[in-house]
């Protein structure tokens, strides 16, 4: 596979993207086919529906000889999507949750949480 297909609702962030980039090119769904990441967004419940999006995303994936890279979805598309496409067709973001405590002016604290980009599994 010469090319990554980013197939999630989020832009990837810059830390992922250089991990990516300097393997191979970066195309984003909602720039190649902008209708299937639409329906992507919008994972349907039915089960049929879920395996003709699976297809979908599959079928675009081959055309662009690209591994799929941060699929999003519902839970129920997940997991009819690794049946369809295969695991070894996809990778997903390992990260790592930094929780940081800020005092504020009145004494109280402030928990805010970092989601820090280790790698790609």
């Amino acid at each position: 596979m010469n090319t990554f297909l980013w197939c999630s609702a989020h832009t990837p962030t810059s830390e992922q993207h250089e991990c990516l980039n300097n393997q191979h090119p970066l195309l984003l769904l909602k720039d190649v086919n902008p209708e299937l990441a639409i329906k992507l967004l919008n994972t349907p419940s039915d089960r049929r529906e879920c395996q003709q999006l699976a297809d979908e995303i599959s079928a675009t994936a081959e055309q662009l000889d690209a591994m799929i890279v941060q699929l999003g979805g519902s839970p129920l598309f997940l997991v009819m999507a690794a049946g369809i496409i295969g695991t070894g067709r996809m990778l997903f973001a390992d990260s790592e949750r930094v929780s940081e405590d800020i005092p504020q002016p009145d004494g109280s604290i402030k928990k805010i949480s970092i989601f820090k980009h280790k790698g790609w599994i």
